[in-house]
């Protein structure tokens, strides 16, 4: 954790200050930080529950390009105090916990359509895996315990999935048209998206492509199994040349689909169970 996070989870007042005199429930930090991809120079994530979201803020001559940002959702507040960059996410409580109950009461025993969060809503759940309070912290404690976050790598590994036969048929099409280059590119997406479900179904639920790398090694650490950094490695860097292409893409599908396979054993696991 930064040392600029560890400060304010000691004296919260340095956050609370910030905010309006809004009714608040929960107030607590999230975002790389806490979850231990960020670093000191990372912007510090802060997530304001209320009752409304506020419509006004007051001025302050000492933020810096104060800007906001509404999805329809959400609020988002992005400002630059004492050099540090704040982003501050506003959800109403109604949202909050409709969100939660959505993901907790998922259904994966169906052929039915699983109905689709959004991006917003994605980030917000995984980021509450990591959060940490700054006030009302017992009942937010409590309510962390209560998410069924299993249930959002699951649902990831599913929606990621439903692309991965497409990309395989446009992989397959490309390379009988030989459009290698576009096969060269299509089947480093469909690694990616295999990589990205394998993890999710095995707790690595951050969204943010970024942090493939550090998603890996931590699922490396947890499970001891040394070999997929090393072939998403090989693969995403593997050079484009058209006398290999062919056996590159071949290899390439294979270990996604192998990947695939396993993901969609645990998937059935739960739809079964």
């Amino acid at each position: 954790m930064a040392i600029i996070a560890e400060k304010i989870l000691e004296n919260p007042e340095n956050i609370l200050k910030h905010l309006s005199n809004n009714e608040v429930f929960y107030v607590y930090l999230g975002g790389s930080i806490m979850e231990g991809f960020g670093n000191d120079t990372s912007d510090i994530d802060v997530y304001v529950i209320c009752e409304k979201i506020p419509q006004q803020f007051e001025s302050n001559k000492d933020y810096i390009g104060e800007s906001f940002l509404s999805t329809g959702e959400n609020l988002v507040r992005n400002l630059v105090f004492d050099g540090v960059r704040y982003d501050f996410e506003y959800w109403t409580k109604e949202d909050f916990y409709n969100l939660i109950d959505r993901l907790n009461n998922l259904v994966f025993k169906t052929e039915d359509y699983i109905s689709r969060f959004t991006d917003s809503e994605i980030d917000l759940l995984h980021r509450l895996k990591f959060g940490k309070a700054l006030v009302n912290k017992e009942n937010f404690n409590k309510l962390q315990q209560s998410i069924l976050f299993k249930n959002l790598g699951l649902y990831q590994a599913i929606i990621a999935s439903e692309k991965f036969t497409s990309y395989v048929e446009d992989i397959q099409g490309a390379m009988l048209s030989s459009d290698f280059g576009s096969a060269f590119f299509m089947v480093r997406r469909l690694l990616e998206l295999a990589v990205t479900s394998y993890l999710a179904v095995h707790g690595e639920t951050n969204p943010n492509s970024k942090w493939m790398y550090r998603k890996i090694v931590c699922y490396q650490e947890r499970n001891r199994d040394k070999e997929l950094l090393d072939k998403y490695l090989h693969f995403q860097t593997y050079p484009f040349n058209e006398s290999t292409i062919k056996l590159f893409v071949k290899e390439t599908m294979r270990f996604s689909q192998t990947l695939n396979v396993k993901t969609q054993n645990v998937l059935r696991n739960h739809q079964l169970s």
